[in-house]
């Protein structure tokens, strides 16, 4: 996918009862941090966007709680589709990559705690654009 041409994704969680759309964003981002292991049992892939990039269409589900720190995280309270993460700050926002579909012509752009990361993989190759 071009970086210079935007695109619009639509999201749901697995049961459908949350739904959105979202701009592109930064890209993808790999999080290999220890919370984001014994949440998602691998890394967590991420959408790194502009809080005002994200549109909700439904969200009656979206439940939040604090999982650091400085640090909030939300599901949907019906399914436990793990959904977004936003740091205190607000500047950005993250989204889980598995809700957007299989098909996204995405790729990673970066690994944060790569050195948290476990023995049984190798980190996914990043795409520097």
């Amino acid at each position: 996918m071009s970086k210079d041409v935007p695109h619009t994704f639509q999201g749901s969680c697995h049961c459908g009862s949350v739904t959105f759309e979202v701009d592109s964003g930064f890209g993808v981002i790999a999080c290999h941090c220890q919370d984001c292991q014994k949440m998602h049992g691998n890394f967590f892939a991420l959408l790194l966007i502009e809080p005002e990039q994200l549109r909700m269409k439904t969200d009656s589900t979206v439940t939040w709680y604090r999982s650091s720190e400085k640090v909030q995280r939300s599901f949907c309270s019906k399914c436990g589709s793990r959904l977004f993460k936003k740091p205190d700050d607000g500047q950005k926002m993250m989204i889980s990559m598995g809700l957007l579909g299989p098909i996204t012509g995405l790729q990673i752009r970066k690994h944060v705690m790569p050195e948290s990361k476990p023995d049984w993989y190798e980190l996914p190759p990043v795409v520097e654009n």
